[in-house]
């Protein structure tokens, strides 16, 4: 393995991997109400401050308490965006991505001076499906926010979607200094157990310039 080109394979069979079963449907009703319920979480807390702040501070503090509650209405936004699983049958991933990279951006990267760029060349699929590949870009963004970019007041992270027959193909790469997913951390297990949910396979490659991850699963399982 040289220095200029780190390589680890993680594909998620379940022999290889020895992860649990894919989340059941109770679990994942209890991860859209999570995520519904911290959307509401911040939307509260947005307004709690600006009632108690917003008419008694100075015209530069206001700035600054501004720029915070945009903060806090894009994570909420952001957790809103991943809640599309339980909706009947196919929505448009491409539709879907864009609303996510968008809420991911305001959320994270924009605030970092990082740019987010999406290209989904995938029309509709089965909303469950929708939903668990957006829980593994957000996880994935979410990685290249807290650890690509340190000391870089820019960068850009790329999601690209396609399909190949009948896989469905994603990549999240990013152009930042290069980081090492431990096989035993809390990043790491979390992925393989979002990517596992899709019946999937990933593969992470990163280096000096940056890391790329290659997600594919079936294009229209449920």
């Amino acid at each position: 393995m040289s220095e200029n080109a780190m390589f680890w394979d993680l594909e998620t069979s379940p022999a290889k991997q020895n992860l649990a079963l894919p989340p059941n449907h109770d679990e994942l009703m209890l991860l859209r109400e999570t995520n519904h319920r911290f959307a509401n979480t911040l939307t509260v807390l947005a307004f709690a401050l600006r009632r108690e702040f917003a008419s008694s501070i100075s015209a530069e503090t206001r700035r600054s308490f501004e720029r915070c509650e945009a903060t806090i209405a894009a994570f909420g936004m952001l957790h809103r965006s991943l809640i599309v699983g339980g909706m009947q049958g196919k929505i448009s991933l491409s539709a879907y991505m864009e609303q996510l990279c968008r809420a991911l951006s305001e959320a994270l990267l924009s605030p970092m001076g990082v740019g987010c760029e999406l290209i989904s060349e995938v029309g509709e699929i089965p909303a469950g499906r929708c939903e668990r590949l957006g829980l593994v870009v957000a996880e994935l963004v979410t990685n290249a926010a807290r650890h690509a970019f340190g000391g870089r007041d820019k960068g850009m992270v790329r999601v690209n979607i396609f399909e190949e027959g009948t896989t469905l193909v994603c990549i999240v790469s990013d152009d930042g200094r290069g980081m090492h997913i431990a096989a035993g951390g809390a990043g790491s297990r979390i992925l393989k157990q979002l990517v596992h949910a899709l019946d999937g396979e990933m593969i992470v490659r990163s280096g000096p310039r940056g890391t790329s991850v290659l997600v594919t699963c079936n294009l229209m399982a449920v």
